[in-house]
């Protein structure tokens, strides 16, 4: 995964309203940069902090149905205790129902 573009549309998305069509384009790239390998994803995502993390949440559902992996929803429980105030309840509920 090239990190360097993650963290470069992290930013683009930071800047752009949530009513405007360019997310669409963000949230994409970044699921495809994500969903390409689940080992190199988790290692991202153990490192990112809690605002990186909000905006990635918003694409979690996407990742979750791509990778279908238990480590993945092992790293979004672990993520959702070192942040709780994100609220990825229903984020892991998703996750586990595309691994049915």
């Amino acid at each position: 995964m090239d990190q360097e573009k993650v963290i470069d549309l992290l930013c683009e998305r930071v800047l752009i309203e949530e009513n405007d069509p360019a997310i669409y384009k963000i949230w994409e790239e970044l699921t495809e940069l994500l969903s390409r390998n689940v080992d190199e994803t988790i290692c991202f995502l153990k490192g990112c902090t809690e605002n990186q993390l909000y905006y990635i949440s918003e694409i979690f559902e996407d990742i979750s149905y791509n990778l279908k992996s238990p480590k993945f929803i092992q790293v979004l429980y672990d993520l959702n205790h070192k942040y709780p105030e994100l609220n990825m309840e229903s984020d892991i509920e998703l996750a586990k129902e595309y691994m049915e």
